[in-house]
């Protein structure tokens, strides 16, 4: 039996803070030896083999009973784990929008473009087990290190509204990562496939987007900067109706520069004649044209609704008190 108690007394040290192992292990010793005695006089005999490993059995399993003398009893702690479960699903929606743009970029790049994303991307369980693990791992990090204080501090003024229609966060994680692509596509960082492939005529863009090329970049950096200001500050609510104010009408004022354009597509093909040619090409302007004229209304409505929203926030007092 001494043998017995010597394995597990061993067991239970090895997994013991070394400069506390020998007073954890002499204090264990002692405990067992005292129920050892309390149970012999209650019965008026020796243990048995079998009563002794019952005993052990009771008294903890040897990962257990180590267990109660570490400072960290949990990897992550209730104090943590709400931020964890936040943070887990904020990075959960950013995998989710990033596969969604993935998956549109391959369908509007072709078979090029799917094979260098095939290439670049891994496996979507593989993404998920490392958000996962990143996000666990980093939390630990963070309480471990005292951390989660920092975490814990907020404020009032900083949270979102409590009525009325806000955007979801998964809304928001989409447009960013689509917004991403686009601008990567009218950098020329990404290519797709013609507008209209493998038929009897092809289209490009008209000098007029070559034109309007810098505003478009801008435009396209600021809904970015715009969704990003959205998806981490909710509650600056008066900022983030007037940044989708300016980003309504700076939308509605390069597409009114846009549509006063001829032609906005150059349509080409060997095998069309020139006269029915012309007439392709002019479908296609008149199709922009009403298209384009369409989505400045879009964009001036839009505009009309946050201006009106935004008045009421600024006379709610909305916006978060600065520091």
């Amino acid at each position: 039996m001494t043998d017995l108690i010597d394995r597990y007394l061993a067991a239970i040290a090895r997994e013991l803070p070394e400069k506390q192992r020998a007073d954890i292990t002499a204090e264990l010793r002692d405990e067992l030896m005292s129920r050892v005695e309390a149970q012999e006089d209650r019965q008026g005999r020796p243990l048995s083999e079998s009563e002794f490993e019952a005993l052990l059995l009771d008294f903890g399993n040897p990962l257990v009973v180590a267990g109660r003398y570490r400072r960290t009893q949990h990897l992550i702690g209730p104090g943590m784990y709400p931020f964890w479960w936040a943070a887990l699903r904020v990075v959960l929606l950013v995998v989710a929008a990033l596969y969604i743009a993935l998956t549109f970029l391959v369908i509007a790049g072709g078979e090029g473009v799917a094979e260098a994303v095939e290439r670049a991307t891994p496996s979507l369980v593989d993404t998920l087990v490392f958000a996962f693990g990143g996000v666990t791992l980093t939390c630990a990090v963070i309480e471990r290190f005292g951390g989660g204080r920092a975490l814990a501090r907020w404020k009032p003024s900083a949270l979102p509204p409590a009525k009325g229609r806000s955007r979801r966060r998964f809304d928001i994680m989409v447009e960013i990562a689509m917004g991403v692509v686009a601008i990567l596509w009218w950098t020329g960082a990404i290519h797709f496939q013609r507008f209209v492939p493998n038929l009897w005529f092809q289209l490009e863009l008209a000098p007029i987007w070559i034109t309007w090329w810098w505003p478009i970049l801008a435009y396209l950096t600021y809904e970015l900067a715009m969704n990003l200001s959205a998806l981490f500050q909710p509650g600056r609510i008066v900022l983030n109706r007037g940044l989708m104010l300016v980003r309504n009408l700076a939308g509605a004022g390069i597409l009114t520069g846009v549509v006063q354009a001829g032609s906005f597509v150059e349509v080409a093909s060997a095998t069309i004649p020139p006269s029915a040619l012309m007439q392709v090409q002019a479908n296609f302007d008149q199709g922009f044209r009403v298209g384009i004229t369409i989505a400045i209304l879009v964009f001036v409505t839009m505009a009309a609704v946050e201006a009106w929203q935004l008045r009421g926030a600024l006379r709610l007092g909305a916006g978060p008190t600065p520091a």
